[in-house]
């Protein structure tokens, strides 16, 4: 008997996370060129991928990020959101989405209110129906 090994293929990057590097790249080769004349708070122009334009300090190399494109995003996964509790005869409250971390507004067909994170609500919609038995009955 043989043992074989397989290779494990690396984890491709997100389009998002490849975004990022190549802007830091970009502030960093800046941040070198300008060293010798600028200080910390020299302000830089900056480009996403989508073609947004911003000003912002070279001290932010680390965390560029083009504000447009994520509140884009957010605005996606609310419509994405309130979908998902349409599908499900209910409703999201929530006005605004902040991050995946904070719980959201949602309520039931049958009226129940109660806050959970995007993730929890996906996978298990509203405690008071399941707990009333409303899923079984419609089921069978």
């Amino acid at each position: 008997m043989s043992i074989t090994r397989t290779q494990v293929k690396p984890m491709q990057k997100s389009k998002h996370a490849l975004e990022r590097e190549e802007l830091m790249a970009l502030a960093e080769r800046y941040r070198m060129e300008r060293a010798a004349e600028s200080s910390d708070s020299a302000e830089a122009g900056w480009q996403c991928g989508r073609g947004h334009a911003w000003d912002d300090a070279l001290s932010a190399v680390q965390n560029v990020r083009c504000m447009n494109c994520a509140s884009q995003r957010r605005e996606q996964l609310l419509e994405r959101l309130r979908a998902l509790a349409a599908e499900r005869g209910g409703k999201l409250v929530s006005a605004d989405y902040v991050d995946a971390g904070a719980p959201l507004e949602w309520e039931c067909a049958f009226g129940h209110t109660w806050e959970a994170l995007p993730a929890d609500a996906a996978r298990c919609w509203c405690h008071e129906c399941a707990r009333m038995g409303v899923y079984d009955q419609a089921v069978g």
